[in-house]
């Protein structure tokens, strides 16, 4: 009945890429998959450390996967990875990989083209760390970060608590649309005045938090009076109907004796007596 169902016309019908080596780690047979998802056929790759060099063309990427897959090997385990390659068109995708050692020292390898599964898992991560609105990282990252932070010798460390003013009259007076653009507006404001290593969250309707590693109180001073004086420069210089303007308070961290919790608690309490002041 299946005489007429080739062992090389099962393989090429997989849902999986399939590619075998010999005991010298020559290939020795490639399916159309494998070649669908890498671009490189049976007579492009003749053994594993031109697929490598291939694949992997940062030497130092190269190195540790390869040296990992090695280890694997000697020791008789299967290796399971996902990996980012680069195809024979120069596009990259990740490929789960997973190598069989099979009778007389040959190996089996299945692949799958995995690259969708990673990208919406990294927006799911993105998205888990961010707030949709303005970009900015969320509540739940900025304690994550206090936690790493707790434990770090990036010290001095300054917290910045911000609270827009008026924004709930501008949401009950002229909308949450517009209400959503002061919000967005002081995202890039604090973008801009900020360094990349500066963490910026929005942690409440209207608050945001900075967490600022290796600044210490004046300089924490300076950058509150670069934020206001920001506001203010845009506030004058644009027609919002309620005054565009963030109140601010800030507490430092000198050494590690004190949890950056508590710092935090200072800084939200700073910023609403200043508030109260206004």
């Amino acid at each position: 009945m299946l005489k007429d169902l080739s062992l090389e016309k099962i393989l090429n019908n997989l849902t999986m890429g399939i590619a075998i080596l010999d005991e010298n780690r020559n290939f020795i047979y490639i399916n159309d998959l494998t070649t669908e998802i890498t671009g490189y056929s049976l007579s492009d790759i003749k053994d594993l450390d031109q697929w490598f060099e291939a694949a992997f063309p940062d030497s130092k990427k190269r190195n540790e996967i390869y040296t990992a897959f090695k280890n694997k090997l000697i020791s008789g385990e299967h290796y399971n990875k996902v990996s980012e390659i680069s195809t024979k068109s120069g596009e990259s995708k990740f490929v789960e990989f997973r190598v069989n050692p099979v009778n007389n020292n040959y190996l089996l390898v299945n692949l799958m083209d995995v690259s969708r599964r990673v990208e919406r898992e990294k927006e799911i991560k993105y998205l888990s760390y961010h707030d949709g609105l303005t970009d900015l990282y969320n509540r739940r990252y900025f304690e994550i970060e206090m936690e790493r932070l707790n434990d770090s010798r990036r010290y001095p460390i300054s917290i910045i608590i911000g609270d827009l003013d008026k924004l709930k009259t501008v949401n009950d007076n002229h909308g949450h649309l517009l209400g959503d653009e002061y919000l967005k507006k002081s995202a890039d404001i604090l973008n801009n005045l900020l360094r990349s290593e500066d963490i910026i969250a929005r942690i409440g309707g209207d608050e945001f938090a900075i967490l600022l590693p290796e600044t210490d109180r004046e300089e924490t001073s300076h950058i509150c009076r670069r934020i206001i004086k920001e506001f203010e420069k845009y506030n004058s210089a644009n027609d919002f109907p309620v005054d565009f303007k963030i109140s601010l308070g800030y507490a430092v961290a000198e050494e590690d004796n004190k949890s950056l919790f508590e710092i935090y608690n200072q800084a939200d309490k700073n910023m609403y007596k200043n508030k109260g002041r206004k």
